[in-house]
């Protein structure tokens, strides 16, 4: 049996379909086993990763809600595929987790019945162990092809729709997620009438429960219709990756944060405007983030890279490139592309070049960063489990998705665009800078150029945009060097549908203590004999004006000016 392991290793780096997810792409590699145990995918795991489970020590480990740190409102929705087996979620922190998601029932389009074999919903020990440390549970829907034929044929909704309800009720979960790829564009009516009858059959049969779809990095066939799916779906989350895959003739990131070429210019950050456009609440949108990089074998080592074919790019996870077995994912090959904000390894092999795009830690918190900055409902993780036996990523989440997270007193802002590219087209964003203990903010711009007349640039001088306005800039006009009379700063800016420009880039620096000195204007009248009404102004940009003092003179007959002479002042 070892042998037959070993003999697939290689598969599971070097997969080639071509125009697929990865959710697809790993499904169709491990739906060649059918397993029914989970001490059965212990094994396959741990033959293709070369290591045996291991649970964390105590310290890094939190199984129960007893971390100081809690979830800030957040969602932390985590999928968890059947081929994880019966101990990675071991060491899941459940503390930071909100919604575990089982993966997956997979639809049949004739009958709409489960066809996956490997379904373990109703005995998966991930689920009881997600539903006993309070997280919500869930399972994903998945159907990547004849989606006419199921969304045409009523006894197949009927049945499916009927068989998510059972399995809902059967472990007193909280929804279901349905994951629908490759829709054509013909399909568009037909799926939005399924999800609106769907959810509202979900939500009258068990009060309470949730509906959330999975939305595409780019929905390139136009095929979901918001306004007409916004009220009832309950959670959208975007598949935050594959920009670039197997297929892609340029080798590139996963997930890059903003625009890693200048003609491609997708990214994370215009797939959260697009689906913000088109009218998603916030509070409603998830980010998916990739646990997962891309691997490339490329003619050269500059970026960005021409890929030599999907026959050499392959998955590889977190896990497998933190332990880096093989030597090729050292300190000395890791590299950092600014432009996209993601990490990346360039390394030779046999004599060819390889590159492998993999976020860490660090690039994480600067996509969690965006979460908050955009007031998004929260993240979704594929997959868990795919960092097993590491918590760097499990720590980017406590920093900036729970009670713990601080903004910091100093850090660079700049448009969606990113610190290298021009903004994108039809964005309305607004970022609110309020470090904790703050007295007033410092926001000093290097940077700004928008479409003169159509694209600006608001400032607030408070924590939203009601508050006081300091200024609305276009052009090149750039607002400078702004000192807020608060302990926060609100910015907002606006573009139309095309030109774009570099937007801006700048530097804020919050003031804990109060540095400057207060100011005060005396208005008084021209030169007179008589007596005479003068106005004091004060102000203060630091922490206010705590108390004022004047003093009323008059000038004596000796010919000088007193202050309250018959009793000192």
């Amino acid at each position: 049996m070892k042998k037959f392991f070993t003999s697939i290793l290689f598969f599971i780096f070097f997969i080639t379909l071509n125009a697929q997810s990865v959710l697809q792409e790993q499904k169709e590699f491990y739906n060649k086993y059918n397993f029914t145990k989970e001490s059965d995918w212990d094994k396959l795991q741990e033959q293709l990763t070369g290591t045996k489970f291991k649970i964390l020590p105590k310290n890094d480990n939190i199984n129960q809600r007893s971390s100081a740190c809690s979830l800030n409102g957040r969602r932390v929705y985590g999928w968890h595929p059947y081929w994880n087996g019966s101990t990675v979620h071991n060491n899941y922190q459940w503390n930071l987790l909100s919604d575990l998601c089982y993966f997956d029932y997979t639809v049949n389009p004739t009958t709409g019945t489960n066809s996956n074999a490997s379904f373990a919903w109703s005995t998966s020990s991930a689920v009881t162990a997600a539903k006993a440390n309070g997280v919500k549970i869930s399972f994903c829907a998945t159907l990547f092809s004849s989606h006419s034929t199921f969304l045409t044929s009523t006894t197949a909704k009927n049945t499916f729709t009927q068989n998510c309800i059972n399995l809902i009720k059967a472990r007193g979960a909280n929804g279901v997620n349905i994951d629908f790829e490759g829709l054509p564009s013909t399909q568009k009516a037909n799926f939005t009438t399924f999800m609106q009858q769907f959810c509202q059959k979900i939500h009258d049969s068990i009060p309470g429960s949730e509906v959330s779809m999975a939305l595409y990095a780019v929905d390139w066939n136009g095929v979901f219709d918001i306004p007409n799916l916004k009220n009832h779906v309950d959670l959208f989350i975007i598949m935050g990756y594959d920009y670039y895959y197997s297929g892609s003739t340029i080798a590139g990131p996963t997930d890059p944060l903003y625009s890693f070429e200048t003609g491609y210019n997708y990214c994370m950050s215009k797939s959260i405007s697009y689906y913000l456009n088109q009218g998603v609440p916030q509070n409603k949108l998830l980010l998916g983030v990739p646990y997962y990089g891309r691997q490339y074998r490329t003619t050269g080592s500059t970026l960005p890279a021409t890929s030599s074919g999907s026959a050499y790019s392959s998955t590889v996870t977190y896990k497998v490139a933190r332990s880096n077995t093989s030597g090729n994912y050292s300190a000395a090959n890791k590299k950092f592309d600014v432009n996209s904000y993601t990490p990346y390894y360039n390394f030779l092999s046999g004599g060819f070049n390889y590159q492998l795009f993999m976020d860490d830690s660090s690039s994480m918190r600067e996509r969690y960063d965006i979460v908050n900055q955009r007031s998004l409902g929260g993240i979704g993780i594929w997959t868990l489990g795919y960092d097993d036996g590491y918590t760097e990523l499990w720590n980017a989440i406590n920093d900036k998705l729970t009670s713990c997270y601080a903004q910091p007193c100093t850090d660079s802002v700049f448009d969606y665009g990113g610190p290298n590219r021009n903004y994108h087209d039809k964005e309305i964003a607004t970022y609110t800078i309020a470090p904790s203990g703050a007295s007033y903010i410092n926001l000093n711009f290097n940077q700004f150029e928008f479409e003169t007349g159509y694209d600006t640039l608001w400032l607030y001088d408070g924590p939203s945009t009601a508050s006081p306005l300091i200024g609305a800039y276009t052009g090149t006009t750039s607002p400078g060097n702004i000192n807020s009379t608060s302990p926060a700063i609100t910015i907002k800016y606006k573009t139309d549908g095309a030109t774009n420009k570099v937007g801006y880039k700048a530097k804020y620096t919050c003031q804990t203590s109060d540095v400057i000195a207060p100011t005060t204007s005396v208005t008084t009248p021209t030169w007179t004999t008589t007596n005479f009404t003068a106005n004091f102004t004060d102000a203060d940009v630091g922490t206010g004006i705590a108390q004022r003092f004047y003093s009323a003179d008059e000038y004596s007959t000796a010919a000088y000016w007193r202050s309250n002479k018959a009793n000192g002042f």
